[in-house]
């Protein structure tokens, strides 16, 4: 048992030093490149978007943020269709305190709006194209990590699901940002 507590003991100030790049009480501003996959059940093609977080710190532990991420068309092989889908979400997140990298576990609640634009096969055919749209509520969840590059800056890469709650695909976000931290 006293070797127990002397490993304790001498391994507490290691645990010390570790600490989250999360600032508290600081605003933090990320603009992301993203590559989305795995839509419905499709996992073979991924489409390209881009996005946006606007958060806060409020601990060097919990945040939150308000993110939109657009993507382009992820039915990108097919000529005939294009499908965008936009996400507004608000997000809790909680920030491990590890050496090096932080480490952040994410999950969220909002909007996705999918569009839909349908060419017809035969142009010959003479026929209108198809057009519709959906809102619908979409949750998310998953993590990524922060690594800080200056006082102010931070690379950040993301992985996340979003489930649409009906007609709307799902799919998986895989993103690449960099964080700006805004002081209060």
């Amino acid at each position: 048992m006293r070797a127990l507590i002397l490993v304790f003991v001498l391994a507490l100030p290691s645990f010390a030093h570790a600490q989250s790049v999360a600032e508290p009480r600081s605003w933090t501003a990320t603009p992301f490149l993203n590559v989305t996959f795995g839509t419905s059940g499709d996992t073979s093609t991924s489409s390209l978007g881009l996005g946006g977080a606007f958060g806060y710190d409020w601990t060097a532990n919990l945040g939150f943020e308000g993110e939109i991420g657009h993507v382009f068309d992820i039915q990108g092989d097919s000529d005939n269709i294009d499908w965008s889908l936009t996400t507004f979400s608000a997000n809790v997140v909680y920030h491990f305190d590890v050496r090096r990298v932080t480490p952040y576990a994410t999950a969220g609640l909002g909007w996705q709006r999918s569009g839909v634009d349908v060419d017809p096969v035969d142009p010959a055919e003479n026929t209108v194209p198809a057009v519709g749209s959906d809102t619908e509520v979409t949750f998310n969840f998953g993590g990524g990590v922060k690594h800080r590059l200056s006082s102010n800056v931070l690379a950040r890469g993301d992985l996340r699901r979003f489930q649409a709650n009906d007609l709307s695909p799902d799919h998986w976000r895989l993103y690449g940002g960099i964080t700006f931290v805004l002081r209060r």
